[in-house]
């Protein structure tokens, strides 16, 4: 793998804003541990020390991110680097390496044999070795020449992470601390009031020709909410039968584990659940219900 063959670039979401990289073999005995084991204290997890499982924060709540994994940037990536992470230590044994959204972390019953999900990461071949691994962070997104009509990159767009593994005899020690790789991007400046949001896809609104015509539909009062009964629960669950996808069933899913159905309809592609404290919505075929 060289700086311009390998692994093309791929598109991650990520809920959680931590990217991850591991050998999954080397975590293939965490799959029974409860869902999210590594969260409570990232960056000490014995197995990010030891080199089994590379962590990078990103900075933020949720978002979109283009990655890379290379031996070293190309020409373009360079015009566009704006800094890397500290040099983390990664260990291979199985010929291959995951990097994706750390929601992908074998846990709470899904093993290390990780299928292939949109928008969830790839397993790529890397030969077994110890590394040291670095993330660098690319600035290309003002640019508007790799933006197409539709406001989205074009095939050639620069990654906005590309994940840099050297090999090495004497990996180096993981860092204890990892500042958010957003961190590295210009900060944009505020002029006056104005409040500055840092995105992850700056994209124009697209208004539709028709929808300029269109007045703006008034809006007659809002009826008054009726007061809610003390000690009334948020969550109301009716019930069904085994096996129906309905409010309050529990349900596997294959990126976030077990969780809670809060809402879900029918005709609606989409349930929202809860996953260890955290709402999500998943399609709703991707949901196996447990009880």
């Amino acid at each position: 793998m060289t700086a311009t063959e390998g692994p093309p670039v791929f598109e991650i979401v990520t809920n959680g804003a931590m990217l991850a990289a591991f050998d999954p073999v080397l975590l293939r005995d965490k799959s029974k541990e409860p869902g999210r084991w590594w969260s409570a204290a990232p960056l000490a997890t014995p197995e990010r020390l030891e080199g089994k499982l590379a962590l990078w924060p990103l900075g933020g709540r949720e978002g979109r991110y283009r990655v890379r994994l290379a031996t070293g940037l190309t020409e373009v990536e360079a015009a566009f680097d704006r800094g890397a992470s500290a040099a983390a230590p990664l260990r291979i044994e199985s010929g291959e390496v995951f990097v994706g959204p750390a929601e992908r972390i074998p846990g709470d019953g899904f093993g290390y044999r990780l299928s292939r999900i949109p928008d969830g990461g790839e397993v790529m071949p890397l030969p077994a070795g110890s590394y040291a691994v670095r993330v660098h962070v690319l600035d290309w997104r003002p640019d508007e020449r790799f933006w197409d009509e539709e406001n989205e990159p074009l095939p050639d767009a620069p990654p906005d992470l590309v994940v840099l593994v050297e090999p090495t005899a004497a990996p180096p020690a993981a860092p204890a601390a990892v500042a958010p790789l957003t961190d590295l991007l210009p900060k944009k400046e505020a002029k006056g009031s104005e409040r500055v949001v840092r995105s992850t896809r700056p994209r124009a609104p697209i208004v539709l020709e028709d929808e300029k015509k269109k007045p703006a539909k008034a809006r007659g009062p809002r009826e008054p909410r009726a007061p809610r009964a003390a000690g009334a629960t948020t969550l109301r669950v009716a019930p069904g039968k085994p096996g129906e996808l309905r409010v309050g069933a529990q349900v596997r899913h294959a990126a976030f584990g077990v969780g809670e159905v809060l809402f879900v309809r029918e005709g609606f592609p989409k349930a929202k659940v809860r996953f260890h404290g955290v709402e999500e919505k998943v399609d709703r075929d991707e949901l196996t219900v447990l009880d």
